[in-house]
């Protein structure tokens, strides 16, 4: 069986047939004369499913809407989760229904089976309403096809520098990605097995269809410039921008539907785009006078590049090629108003750490807490360091200073900022924030707190904390000639204090001499294993308690330079 990868048009449910009669959903379910002297009685039922309507075996009839939700709902409650089984051609499977979100709409069904009109003195099924994700369940079935399958090759036409290159399609066998999702939606809960099978899959667009996008767009589009009229001025965009941002790819029934990507038309002409566009502003949180507040966002304007119109001019062979295109406002992805909902109101964790003026590792902690400055950390988000400020290289500012490296103190770009990332961890500590990574010193340094410190190394060593908060946090960072501050605004839920057990297992440091060009000396410090117990406390009552622990190693005394010579013994023969 061959099945083309072509866009089907749905087709609509049979008409229902709709009564003729409906008076409020007055149904008239027994009509009873009972005669009794000097008096009949006509007794009536009131209800919204006709008594014999079935639902997946669970009875409807003679119930409100309400009340039939509520029966169709308990009745298949424990099928709901149950993973289903399928079989992918050969290859039996099971699949679990939310991973691909198979769900029932319990409304929907609920409202077909109100429209059922049952047989006299008989009863009727009807069908549930399900919904799917077709693209979630073809992937998943898609790990069980293994060796029954082989995927087409998509038509497409793409650009080697101003070539345009055609992909011609080759039949394949797989899965019918929109058949599979259908039967999904009529199968699941009314068939023990859900059978899938293997199809030809043809791609619908020909290698005729290819020639004739390569001759009638591809080709002409890049032959010259593209030349966008505004009202403020005009945009030249270069061939090589419009190759880079043509795409002319199928997608799953195998059309090409072509299209551009705005933004690596904006990135080829950059310059030229900037002339004649406003960017937006988001709304951004500001610390003034020791308080968040808010700066409100502004829109702007910019071309309008999902006019069909470009396209149309991108096929035509005249030079130069110009199309008057509008100005339409773009608007901030973030507003003053989103902002005001996150209650970022109130320092809820600050710390300070030490240093010596005038050092070269000062240059980078200053380079990296201006980095920080301003992050905000919206509820449910993980912040890592690393993605946020990204490698520290003398291009952003970083300057060569002494950081750990194989167990040595050697010069690197961003040596010392390990001393920001223990200044922010504490503050995230304090904010009661969940720690999810971080990494303390291999050595102890005195200038942080024992075990509550962290650093980092671009990519391998990461300080990441998750905001698991109702609020939003705002990452403050301010430097003096000697210290670092981190403050972090949001709104309070925890008093947090520290409790250290005791230091054990001391390790004296070695002695070790260095003849090295890079070498920096050490006075050397003693390791040791110690614990701490951050505690969650509210309105004086402790909540809970987290255990961190960690064991430094003795930090060597480096000498610079060879050895010195053992002396000679007194007693030693002539």
């Amino acid at each position: 069986m061959a099945t083309e990868l072509r866009a089907r048009p749905v087709v609509p449910p049979l008409a229902r047939r709709r009564r003729t009669v409906r008076r409020r959903r007055l149904v008239i379910a027994v009509t009873l004369l009972v005669v009794v002297p000097g008096l009949v009685t006509l007794r009536t039922y009131a209800h919204d499913v006709d008594r014999g309507v079935r639902v997946l075996g669970v009875d409807l009839g003679g119930r409100s809407r309400a009340e039939a939700r509520q029966a169709l709902e308990a009745g298949v409650a424990g099928r709901l989760r149950l993973p289903v089984a399928v079989k992918v051609g050969t290859e039996p499977a099971v699949v679990d229904p939310a991973a691909v979100g198979l769900t029932l709409d319990v409304p929907a069904t609920v409202d077909r089976a109100m429209e059922a009109t049952p047989a006299p003195f008989g009863g009727v099924d009807v069908e549930p309403v399900v919904h799917v994700d077709a693209g979630r369940l073809f992937a998943a079935l898609m790990d069980h096809l293994g060796p029954q399958g082989d995927a087409p090759v998509m038509p497409a036409v793409r650009f080697d520098g101003l070539r345009p290159v055609p992909v011609y399609p080759e039949q394949g066998r797989g899965l019918d990605r929109l058949g599979a999702a259908r039967l999904a939606e009529s199968g699941w809960l009314r068939r023990p097995v859900l059978e899938f099978p293997v199809v030809d899959l043809v791609p619908h667009d020909t290698r005729a269809d290819v020639d004739r996008l390569v001759r009638e767009l591809a080709t002409p589009a890049v032959a010259a410039p593209l030349v966008l009229a505004t009202p403020r001025g005009e945009v030249t965009v270069p061939a090589a921008g419009i190759a880079s941002a043509l795409r002319l790819e199928s997608g799953p029934d195998g059309v090409i539907v072509p299209a551009l990507d705005t933004a690596a038309l904006r990135r080829s002409a950059a310059a030229a785009f900037a002339r004649v566009e406003i960017p937006a502003t988001d709304a951004r949180f500001e610390v003034s006078g020791g308080r968040p507040v808010i700066r409100a966002e502004s829109d702007g304007s910019q071309v309008d590049l999902a006019a069909p119109r470009l396209l149309d001019a991108l096929r035509s062979t005249a030079t130069p090629r110009r199309v008057e295109v509008p100005l339409v406002p773009s608007h901030a992805a973030t507003t003053a108003a989103s902002l005001a909902t996150l209650g970022v109101s109130a320092p809820v964790g600050t710390f300070t750490t030490h240093f010596e003026p005038g050092q070269p590792r000062v240059v980078n902690i200053r380079t990296m807490a201006e980095a920080l400055r301003g992050t905000l950390i919206r509820p449910g988000e993980t912040f890592s360091l690393n993605q946020r400020v990204g490698e520290r290289t003398h291009a952003k500012g970083y300057v060569d200073a002494p950081g750990i490296e194989d167990g040595k103190i050697k010069n690197s770009a961003g040596g010392g900022v390990s001393q920001v990332a223990t200044t922010l961890f504490n503050a995230a500590y304090l904010a009661g924030l969940e720690d999810v990574e971080h990494h303390p010193h291999s050595y102890y340094f005195d200038r942080y707190p024992a075990v509550i410190e962290a650093t980092v190394v671009f990519p391998s060593l990461d300080l990441r904390v998750r905001n698991d908060g109702p609020s939003g946090i705002l990452i403050d960072t301010a430097t003096s000639e000697d210290s670092v501050t981190v403050t972090l605004y949001g709104t309070k839920r925890y008093d947090i204090t520290t409790v250290y057990g005791p230091r054990t297992k001391p390790v004296a440091p070695k002695t070790v001499y260095l003849q090295e060009a890079d070498c920096n000396p050490t006075a050397g410090e003693p390791g040791f294993t110690q614990e701490a117990f951050r505690v969650f406390s509210r309105d004086g009552k402790e909540l809970r308690r987290e255990r961190f622990a960690w064991r430094y190693d003795a930090e060597p005394h480096f000498i610079c330079g060879a050895a010195p010579a053992p002396s000679s013994s007194p007693n030693a023969p002539a």
